[in-house]
């Protein structure tokens, strides 16, 4: 609900906590929608770190694999 309805500092702070867990949470029922909810209203950059994060990559300019 914070990650659809918050305010921005709100929903930048939990996308960034939950950084680094995304793939484990993404392969379980309930947490997969809450990764779902991030990419949805996440900002550009939260998105692309969720993205990244979910191809393995860690830097942005490393070409994907």
């Amino acid at each position: 609900h914070v990650i659809e309805h918050g305010k921005l500092h709100e929903r930048t702070a939990i996308i960034t906590k939950l950084a680094g867990q995304i793939v484990r949470m993404s392969q379980q029922k309930f947490a997969s929608n809450v990764v779902e909810k991030c990419l949805t209203f996440g900002g550009p950059g939260e998105r692309q770190l969720l993205v990244n994060e979910m191809l393995g990559s860690t830097d942005e300019n490393e070409p994907l694999q």
